[in-house]
């Protein structure tokens, strides 16, 4: 048993949140907390990956990232364009020419960041992780990235009642380990954005556990538009309509404050 006055004196400040790459996104309360499960969802091709290795890259808090989804080299070479700003092509280009270079500027910019490339991990295969992180490191991850929760495979169970499983387990985790678990999920391509997806167009209807819930468009050239269609430390629209912009660049990797 626990004692709230305790748990209390035991939070440091400025800790309750990882710390936000977007001033945008402060101003507006939006924020993936510690001991918490957020959510970033979007489309396809709508910027959840990008979003989510900038708060992993630019937060440099100590994280574990598993991404199902991307392979390693693209990760390498997405992690260099955001920090350099040079196109992924030129990058591409330029981890062959001179890989010294490549591993200099990872070294510098994501040393923070352990991965996990599984390209689908159980349950037991995350757990598998974080315990390795831990033991390796001596502390558990403050950040848990899941690149995306569709990716993450069940010993049984239709899809939607393994997603449900998935976010339970996360919930625990987080709790466990003080760590602000971000997962990443499809939206239906059915539901028209105005400017973003609402909280009805998660698949799997699993809106429940997560804290946070941000619904991303990248409709607009340029833009990325976020809004918090769940937030339960701060003002939600559930309907996508009330969103934060930033600009955004795919070709490079930068995602910076725009107009509110």
């Amino acid at each position: 048993m626990r004692s709230l006055d305790r748990a209390v004196r035991s939070i440091k400040k400025n800790t309750m949140s990882v710390p936000s790459p977007f001033k945008t996104w402060t101003d507006s309360q939006i924020s993936i907390r510690r001991g918490e499960v957020s959510m970033i969802a979007g489309p396809p091709g709508a910027g959840k990956s990008t979003v989510a290795l900038a708060i992993a890259v630019r937060s440099g808090v100590p994280t574990l990232y598993a991404s199902a989804d991307s392979h390693e080299s693209t990760m390498a070479i997405r992690s260099l364009s955001m920090a350099t700003g040079i196109r992924q092509s030129e990058v591409e280009q330029a981890m062959t020419d001179n890989p010294q270079w490549a591993s200099d500027m990872l070294k510098e910019n994501v040393s923070h960041i352990r991965w996990m490339f599984d390209a689908s991990p159980t349950l037991a295969d995350l757990e598998d992780e974080i315990s390795v992180y831990r033991e390796l490191r001596g502390s558990d991850p403050e950040l848990v990235v899941v690149d995306n929760a569709v990716d993450v495979t069940h010993d049984s169970g239709d899809e939607f009642s393994s997603l449900r499983s998935l976010m339970r387990e996360v919930k625990w985790w987080a709790r466990e380990t003080n760590a602000a678990f971000l997962i990443l999920h499809h939206t239906s391509e059915s539901y028209e954005g105005n400017p973003c997806p609402p909280r009805s167009s998660l698949h799997g209807k699993i809106a429940q556990v997560p804290s946070l819930v941000v619904s991303l468009s990248s409709a607009q050239q340029g833009l990325m538009a976020a809004s918090a269609v769940k937030n339960r430390y701060g003002k939600a629209d559930p309907s996508g309509r009330t969103a934060v912009w930033l600009d955004y660049t795919p070709e490079t990797m930068q995602l910076n404050d725009g107009v509110a």
